[in-house]
């Protein structure tokens, strides 16, 4: 496919008219956030007001709502809305100008989003109030560099490191909770729903989707077949659940099994590397989900079937330490997937796994197949890549640089870069780690092995 010269060489009219049009949107988006700063202000204050209608009364909850509910009628009338959105509003913006003034400040001065501040609200409410103040901190100095859906990803790590108690200890409550249960939707359908451990729920859904996309590469012209993605995924997790082995299966022939069944879930398990050792329960990270519990995270850890693939991280600065195979031809590709965990375009967080490896300086033009010009994109950023006025290059220790057609420039730190704790336990300066294949186990190391596949210290 050739590139359009409109979209790789913009005029000089023409980077005139987008700068214009980007300055607009930019000063917008300030005054807006401004905007509902104010609002949240003033939002918080009528709480506080109606809090100090009921002070000194004999029941000081009873009349705190009465005082509420007519406060929120006054401000619904006035700007036509419900009194009790009015009211659920009042509550939230209470909470986040008492609970994280730095998030809101943040927001008062443009420099983040309501996005931003809805994320920091939702990760948040699980902490009791003692850690909130520290969370605050962190919550706001990562949402100036990240997209509300990059920040959840971070904070929900750190939620999880602040909270009294360990991820270990609440998970195993939880778990006893997992259930199926039902719903009647009308029109002769039903939903079903699991509530289970987050990493057996991603791997079916991972699973599933693999599968599903199978089906529809392998569908013949004119078969008739219009199912949606959606679709096939439900028709086949119906299916495997009432036979075991899937029956829609066009990869079979004649009575031989078909090739669905031999689809696995493939998902990243990061594992620091105290955690791994059992000297720590600090969360661990299921790639491109959420943060798990470290006894689940050691247990996969041990699973040789090459389903779950895990990266060990180091202690203090996070970074990827070692993968647990080594293939010479697949090594680059392997470390790239575990550095970058996702999309390198500043905001995307589609997971490193169903990338693509990207010459960041384009091979054609003379780039080199070295790390340090290798990144993860997925296809809509890798297109855009080629097809559009955006270059890319890489600075040193895998920072990603973005020009955009008008000349601004914006960069992606590698995950690892952000805040992170110090371990729970003294950690060697010189730390050497090995994944041993024979023994099926990771190992410090007091000192490096004549191997050359052993990693370097940190």
């Amino acid at each position: 496919m050739r590139s359009n010269p409109r979209l790789t060489l913009l005029s000089d009219e023409d980077r005139s008219e987008l700068t214009g049009v980007l300055t607009r949107v930019e000063a917008a988006q300030v005054a807006l956030a401004a905007a509902e700063a104010e609002q949240t202000r003033a939002l918080a204050e009528a709480g506080a007001f109606a809090a100090r209608l009921a002070q000194g009364s004999s029941s000081v909850v009873r009349d705190r709502d009465m005082a509420l509910r007519g406060v929120a009628a006054e401000i619904a009338a006035a700007v036509r809305l419900s009194d009790r959105s009015v009211q659920r509003q009042i509550d939230s913006s209470f909470a986040l100008v008492n609970d994280y003034p730095a998030t809101v400040h943040c927001l008062e001065k443009g420099l983040i989003t309501r996005a931003h501040v809805a994320v920091v609200e939702d990760v948040g409410r699980r902490l009791p109030p003692e850690v909130k103040g520290e969370f605050d901190q962190l919550a706001a100095e990562i949402c100036l560099d990240e997209t509300p859906g990059r920040a959840r990803a971070d904070l929900e790590i750190i939620a999880e490191r602040l909270h009294p108690r360990t991820l270990t200890e609440r998970h195993a409550g939880a778990f006893r909770e997992r259930k199926i249960v039902r719903y009647s939707l009308g029109e002769g359908m039903s939903e079903l729903r699991s509530v289970h451990s987050t990493v057996l729920v991603e791997g079916i859904f991972q699973r599933v989707t693999e599968q599903a996309n199978e089906v529809i590469a392998s569908r013949e012209p004119g078969s008739g077949d219009t199912r949606s993605l959606d679709e096939v995924r439900a028709d086949l997790f119906a299916d495997m659940l009432l036979t075991a082995v899937p029956s829609l299966d066009p990869t079979g022939c004649g009575d031989g099994a078909g090739g669905l069944g031999a689809i696995k879930a493939k998902v990243q398990v990061v594992i620091p590397v105290m955690a791994l050792m059992g000297q720590s329960d600090v969360p661990c990270d299921l790639a491109g989900v959420g943060p798990i519990d470290a006894d689940t995270a050691r247990l996969l850890a041990g699973n040789s079937d090459g389903t779950w693939e895990r990266l060990l991280t180091h202690p203090v600065t996070g970074l990827t330490m070692a993968v647990d195979q080594y293939r010479p031809t697949g090594a680059m590709v392997r470390f790239l997937k575990g550095r970058d965990k996702h999309c390198r375009w500043p905001g995307c967080r589609m997971p490193a796994r169903t990338c693509e490896v990207d010459h960041n300086h384009d091979a054609a033009l003379g780039g080199r197949t070295e790390i340090c010009n290798l990144s993860c994109l997925c296809q809509r950023h890798h297109s855009m890549k080629q097809f559009t006025a955006w270059k890319v290059k890489q600075l040193d220790g895998g920072v990603i640089e973005w020009t955009s057609p008008t000349g601004r420039i914006y960069t992606d730190n590698p995950p690892g870069h952000g805040v992170h704790f110090s371990p729970e336990e003294d950690v060697p300066d010189d730390l050497w780690v090995k994944w041993t294949t024979f023994t099926g186990e990771f190992r410090i190391l007091d000192e490096p092995v004549d191997d050359p596949h052993a990693p370097a210290p940190f």
